[in-house]
């Protein structure tokens, strides 16, 4: 919001003013960022506890893998039924707010669109879908398109591969470009049985390994606490 007034501001009314203008536009930005985080907090049948919401990355992990109700695919299946179209991306996660467990599955839709899908990681319920409203959201709806062109194996065969290189839980996959050559991948994260985070590379058209390794926060973890 811009002031229009052309008057000359006094040292200290100019500092007053902009102290006000900051405040606003802060106050703004908050309100317009909570209401853009998706709206209310979703509310899942399984809530994580307030120590597990706290954990590092890895053994929040675990500890959602073991409340998690329903399996990755499933989610994308609820969420394809919900809004048609193609599943580029699905993540294992809690809403920060109240620790709800969810699936949050991105899908480009029959209207060539990205839509936003929570599932509920307790019942399959889906909690809240909603089209992607940014400034950007037709260039990143087009840059989504292009990969699912370049896409031969889907989301189902890539955690497949990943889960066979490296058996576990797969927590989260997308589909995205190889850095190195802009080829389309898929980027699968598995809860091995190890009890370790591994990030896996698939190739998008012939459905080859192209990288896995362990996440660095597993570098001498012994953490067994859901053993």
């Amino acid at each position: 919001m811009k002031a229009n007034a052309k008057r000359t501001l006094t040292p200290r009314a100019a500092v007053l003013a902009t102290a006000a203008a900051v405040a606003l536009i802060g106050s703004t930005t908050a309100a317009t960022a909570f209401a853009d985080d998706d709206g209310p907090a979703p509310q899942s049948s399984v809530q994580l506890s307030q120590k597990e919401r706290h954990l590092d990355d890895t053994a929040k992990d675990r500890a959602q893998v073991k409340a998690d109700k329903i399996s990755q695919s499933e989610a994308a299946a609820k969420a394809l039924k919900a809004v048609p179209g193609t599943a580029t991306s699905a993540e294992l996660d809690n809403a920060d707010r109240n620790g709800s467990l969810i699936w949050e599955v991105d899908i480009l839709g029959k209207d060539h669109k990205n839509h936003d899908v929570t599932i509920d990681a307790g019942n399959g319920k889906v909690l809240n879908q909603h089209t992607d409203r940014d400034d950007d959201a037709a260039q990143d709806a087009a840059e989504t398109q292009a990969l699912v062109k370049a896409d031969k194996i889907g989301h189902g065969k890539a955690t497949d591969k990943a889960l066979k290189a490296v058996p576990g839980t797969v927590v989260s996959y997308g589909l995205d470009d190889n850095d190195r050559n802009g080829s389309a991948v898929w980027e699968v994260d598995v809860l091995g049985k190890d009890h370790k985070s591994h990030d896996v590379t698939v190739d998008a058209a012939g459905g080859k390994i192209l990288n896995q390794h362990v996440d660095q926060d597993d570098k001498g973890d012994n953490d067994g606490d859901d053993d």
